[in-house]
């Protein structure tokens, strides 16, 4: 076999095919494109030739018209004898050299030719001018005729052969000539055509000196005439031919060859440029033999890398395998791929400014080691990179500004690059896996780029598998446990209700036994946070769900329903017993507890419901044991049983809190005001709207009913607007008609008082009643003492600087706290109905009205007693300073019109 053949020289010898095949391929085209210029050229020539013959022509025919058209022409010439003698003085032989013309001559269509110039000489006898036999000149005349008549306008020229003796030789010899003939006629088409029939004739010979200017114009070689019956042969060749279409001579010239010169002009170079494109042939194929090495090299990177990559996956054993050992397991092998001297793989701290080695190997020591730490203070540009970038890349470790800060450790470690690529975890930085060389001006291939790349996703979900492990282990504790107490919530107690009815339902009923449902609610824990603090209010819940959890038995649970709320699944043999088991459950849990050091009574309120006296369904048992519970809050005793009537109540419960809604919009609420007196004059004072609703089903709802629907549902807001509109509009009124210093007294929820607007909608409202602050009062009651908060503390401000008196209601019945009073005193105290029915009979209760009427006027605040019903009472309270009275003495509350009867027949009370 050629050595030529071997495979080494392969790449050669089809490199040498192809520049052979390319060359005379090249070659082949550029012939052929020469050709197809010279034809073009020829085609090219002999059409603007063609159209340069027309032109002439067509200049001739319009030369000619511009005299065979003339009035002056027409009136000299076409009488019945013609003034030669004019013609000669207008035609004269410049006129002919100006013209090009060489020759002229005037024909008569019976008498022949009159007269004749040649090259701007007589001609005599005129008929040797241009020796046409008759026929010919008769042919010519007609033909003119039918076409001025078809075609009125100056008629084209044509050619004519004729044959000449040449005065040199002697001998006869051809000549083309090119012939315009027009009558002569008037310049008007109006003008009386003569009937004489006389012609201008202007000729032209296609002679060498225009054959030369031809030549000259269009570039060409000599042009010359041929009167031969074919083409030339070897020249390129225009025909001359008459109006019959019959050729009379051959135009023709040597033929151009623009494509044969372009060829010669290009050959040097297209040898030069094929040289070129040798010698970069031959560069391409080393090129291509060094990237064939090359791609070698990287298909066996590529495999090792893929079979590393199936390694690291395929050596996780299952998710409980810890990190540290795995990563032990597969560091070597990546070591090992990409021939480097250190791998290493760190975890982002949670905080995510520290960074922990979790393993790194040694290659050379082949020791592995962990702990170490990076901190982001001290490596914030290394921290940053690699949180910016998916990888770190770097070819000259020790100079690279990204890693400035850690320039001592690879000047100690000697490495030159370092491949590090960030771990990623839900789309968070939770690692960086750590690739380190020690050989000089190491070059990262892409493909090892990636690869790191890809064992850093690996990695990541290794980390995620046991990250998603802990977190659907903290997400089945949030969905079914309280965070706060660690107890199972309410969807836990629901699905553990469901499991312990279905197991007592695949018993028999002989042996099915009650499932108890008990629900607890701290009341008052809103006043122990504001109390005692939150802390201590948080740490009442917590140290009461350790209690409830130490007394449930063996199949029983606890859960927290709510914030103040516990549910218990309690189990018994009968009813009887497990209603005993709920006394004493409630007596454990009456208690104090130890909070802080100190004793802490709480105040629950337990609803129970049955499984399967009540309901056989878990999601209604517990509902059946909230509304145990709230009866429970309603009425003494410590703990209620749900029975049927509980039901019905909770659903008119439930209705009244859907149309309390509405009841603004259908006109329902109505507000009573009942009269107070001052116990100074006897006299009304004032008056306290209260508000009734009544229902145009239910009848009248008590306030006590409504008022805290109103609160848990917001709606307060609503009615307390409508209630502080309408009694203000009618103490407007009543100041005008009635009593000039009346002062309505108005209850407002602390919810309002939490509005930050509220104070603003006050002011609003009394302006556009035109009533002054001081006749307005608000009612608050004792519970503002406990809600401390900014918005409230703002809108008293704001109203008391209106002259708008704050009064405190059932004033020691409630958390007043005297400290805070003093901080943020109020206008009046009323008191409670309880502190005065026994006034002035009992001593005890005497000296406690008494005492808070003192306390009362110490502060600077009015007192008020409430629930006054006999004169001994108002005459006590007058003699001890009690400044007014309010109760059935004096009126119960009255509608909007009785109480204005009330005001116009009122008469002071006797104190005395």
């Amino acid at each position: 076999m050629s050595p030529f053949l071997h495979k080494p020289f392969r790449p050669a010898l089809l490199l040498v095919l192809i520049f052979l095949s390319g060359t005379l391929g090249i070659w082949w085209l550029a012939a052929s494109a020469a050709r197809d210029v010279d034809d073009e050229a020829r085609r090219i020539s002999q059409l603007a030739l063609s159209q340069e013959l027309a032109r002439e022509r067509r200049r001739l025919a319009n030369t000619l018209q511009d005299y065979a058209n003339w009035d002056e022409m027409n009136d000299k010439i076409n009488r019945a004898q013609p003034d030669l003698a004019w013609l000669n003085e207008n035609l004269t032989a410049s006129v002919y050299h100006n013209l090009n013309v060489h020759l002229a001559l005037l024909v008569d269509a019976g008498e022949g030719v009159l007269q004749a110039r040649q090259n701007g000489i007589l001609v005599n006898p005129p008929e040797r001018a241009l020796p046409l036999p008759d026929h010919q000149w008769l042919a010519l005349l007609r033909h003119t005729d039918r076409y001025s008549q078809a075609s009125p306008g100056a008629m084209p020229s044509q050619l004519l052969r004729i044959d000449t003796v040449n005065p040199l030789s002697g001998h006869p010899e051809p000549r083309i000539l090119m012939l315009s003939i027009q009558r002569i006629t008037p310049e008007l088409s109006k003008t009386p055509r003569s009937p004489q029939q006389r012609y201008l004739v202007f000729a032209r010979y296609m002679d060498q000196p225009s054959l030369q200017q031809l030549s000259a114009d269009f570039l060409l070689p000599q042009i010359r005439l041929y009167f031969t019956p074919q083409s030339p042969p070897d020249l390129t060749a225009l025909p001359l031919q008459d109006n019959n279409g019959q050729t009379l001579a051959w135009l023709a010239w040597p033929n151009r060859a623009p494509g044969n010169n372009m060829l010669e002009r290009i050959l040097p170079q297209s040898l030069f440029l094929l040289c070129v494109i040798l010698l970069l042939g031959a560069a391409i194929v080393r090129m291509a033999e060094r990237w064939q090495r090359h791609s070698l090299r990287q298909a066996e990177r590529l495999q090792q890398q893929g079979e590393a990559l199936q390694n690291l996956v395929t050596s996780r054993r299952d998710d409980q395998q810890e990190l540290r050992e795995y990563l032990e397991e597969v560091i070597p092998l990546l070591s090992q791929t990409l021939r480097v001297n250190r791998i290493s793989v760190w975890q982002f701290s949670p905080d995510g400014k520290e960074l922990l080695c979790l393993a790194s190997l040694n290659a050379i020591s082949g020791q592995f080691s962990h702990g170490e730490q990076l901190e982001q203070s001290s490596h914030a540009d290394y921290f940053q990179a690699m949180r910016q970038h998916r990888y770190l890349a770097s070819h000259h470790a020790q100079q690279d500004d990204r890693l400035a800060s850690l320039r001592t450790y690879l000047v100690a470690r000697d490495v030159s690059a370092m491949l590090d690529a960030a771990i990623v975890v839900g789309g968070l930085h939770q690692g960086i896996l750590c690739a380190e060389s020690q050989t000089p001006h190491r070059q990262w291939q892409q493909d090892e780029i990636n690869f790191v790349c890809s064992a850093a996703d690996i990695l990541a979900l290794v980390m995620e598998s046991r990250a998603r492990l802990h977190a659907e282990g903290e997400l089945y504790r949030q969905f079914y446990y309280d965070r706060f107490t660690g107890l199972p919530n309410r969807s836990r107690l629901l699905m553990q209700l469901d499991e312990l009815i279905q197991q007592k339902e695949s018993q028999s009923p002989q042996n099915s036994e009650p499932l108890g449902c008990l629900m607890l609610a701290v009341e008052g824990l809103t006043n122990i946070n504001e109390l005692y603090g939150r802390d201590n209010g948080d740490q009442v819940i917590r140290e009461l769900g350790k209690r409830l959890e130490s007394i449930i038995g063996h199949g029983e649970m606890v859960a927290r329903n709510a914030d103040n709320r516990f549910a218990l699944l309690i189990l018994s043999r009968d009813e009887e017993s497990l209603c005993q088991r709920v006394d004493h459950l409630s007596t454990l849990l009456a208690r104090p507890l130890d909070i802080q050091g100190q004793q802490l009574y709480i105040r629950l309120s337990i609803g129970l419901a049955l499984y399967p006296h009540d309901t056989n369904d878990a999601e209604s048992l517990l509902e059946h044991a909230e509304m145990a519970l709230q009866m429970s809050r309603e009425g003494p005793g410590d703990w209620v049983r749900f029975h049927p009537d509980i039901n019905s109540n909770w659903r008119r419960r439930n209705r009244l809190q859907t149309e309390l809604r509405q009841a603004i919009a259908r006109d329902e609420l109505v507000l009573n005001y009942q009269p107070y007196i001052s116990l100074k004059s006897g006299k009304v004072a004032g008056a306290e709207a209260l508000v009734r609703w009544q229902h145009s089903e239910m009848g009248l709802v008590s306030p006590a009913d409504f008022i805290p629907m109103a609160e848990e549902t917001g709606v307060i807001h609503a009615i307390g607007a409508w209630v502080l509109e309408e009694g203000i509009r009618h103490a407007a009124s009543w100041r005008l008609r009635f009593l000039e210093n009346f002062t309505i007294s108005i209850n407002v929820s602390l919810l309002q008082l939490e509005d930050p607007h509220f104070a603003e909608s006050v002011a609003a409202l009394l302006a556009t009643h035109h009533l002054p602050g001081e006749a307005l009062e608000l009612e608050v009651t004792e519970g503002l003492a406990l809600r401390n908060t900014p918005e409230i503390d703002s809108n008293l401000h704001k109203l008391r600087a209106q002259g708008i008196a704050i009064a405190i209601d059932d004033f020691g019945t409630g958390y007043a706290s005297f400290s805070y009073l003093r901080r943020f005193p109020v206008e009046k105290l009323k008191i409670d109905k309880l502190f005065l029915d026994r006034v002035p009979d009992s001593e005890a209760g005497s000296n406690l009205v008494r005492m808070i009427v003192s306390m009362g006027h110490t502060l600077g605040a009015s007192v008020t007693g409430e629930g006054i019903e006999n004169i001994e009472q108002a005459r006590f309270l007058a003699h001890h300073g009690c400044d007014y009275a309010q109760g059935y003495l004096i009126s119960k509350p009255l509608p909007a019109v009785a109480l204005e009867r009330f005001l116009a027949d009122a008469q002071p009370l006797p104190l005395r």
